[in-house]
């Protein structure tokens, strides 16, 4: 049992989606442009998948973090200002939904797409998730130096921690798993490479429930990783609301963007470091 949340707090639960739209596609095989079908399906996400899982999120008086990537927010403008309007934080997630092992890379397309989270919605990123996970050892370097408060990108543990820098410096990660990430459970595609899984609502509303109580026993995280395009289908849209239905039933558990459960685990470990 580990003191990671201020007094009150039990849990946290970051939800969190990552509108990728198109790019879910073309960033893994470039010809997938070409493809008027594929395309279709990530305009699905932006389309539809928002528009439903906002008025959920609505429903439930909950707020949630939609990481996009900049070229997302320039071809559906319209739908990532609604995101905003409706109160939801926005989180960096690359240009193109880009893979880099560059830092020089990474440091122009997180100012490039800052700039165009600015211009067209007014907001600067305080979060910061990495297309596919993938980072480097520089990575987290040029995170802290790029003025972020918090990642969303490695699965060391259940719980949030800091990485610190050589001059102390401190940025807090809050940790995932692919078992909470949709894709795992429900993409399929005929796209190289092939995916071909999709499981029921309710067996994946099992697993998940069933981390959500362990995790609640041990006072822990659960960051969901959620994609519009698979998520934004109907059933699966109301299986993550009787989800978090249930979550709210438990005293102590708090649900929110990674922003906010971020704040609230530094609070919790500077408690703890200063106790």
């Amino acid at each position: 049992m580990r003191k990671n949340w201020p007094q009150g707090i039990k849990m946290g639960v970051a939800l969190t989606f990552d509108l990728d739209a198109e790019t879910f596609w073309f960033s893994r095989t470039m010809d997938s442009k070409n493809n008027p079908n594929l395309m279709a399906e990530g305009a699905y996400g932006p389309n539809v998948g928002v528009p439903r899982i906002l008025d959920m999120l609505d429903r439930q008086q909950l707020k949630a973090t939609f990481f996009i990537p900049g070229w997302v927010i320039e071809q559906h403008t319209e739908t990532c200002r609604e995101i905003v309007r409706r109160g939801h934080e926005i989180g960096y997630h690359g240009y193109l939904h880009e893979t880099t092992y560059f830092p020089e890379q990474d440091r122009e397309l997180v100012e490039k797409s800052k700039r165009i989270m600015k211009e067209l919605l007014g907001v600067e990123p305080l979060g910061y998730r990495a297309p596919e996970a993938i980072l480097t050892e520089e990575t987290i370097a040029n995170v802290m130096a790029s003025g972020f408060e918090y990642s969303s990108n490695t699965m060391a543990c259940d719980w949030p921690y800091y990485h610190e820098s050589g001059d102390g410096e401190k940025l807090i990660e809050l940790p995932f798993s692919w078992l909470y990430d949709d894709t795992s459970h429900f993409f399929f595609t005929l796209q190289t490479p092939e995916r071909r899984r999709i499981c029921s609502p309710s067996y994946v509303k099992e697993i998940w429930q069933s981390e959500f109580d362990g995790l609640y026993d041990e006072g822990g995280l659960m960051t969901l990783v959620l994609h519009p395009q698979c998520i934004g289908r109907v059933s699966r849209v109301n299986m993550l609301e009787d989800l978090l239905c249930y979550m709210k039933t438990k005293a102590g558990v708090a649900i929110g963007p990674a922003l906010d459960i971020s704040r609230l685990a530094r609070e919790g470990l500077e408690e703890s470091l200063n106790s």
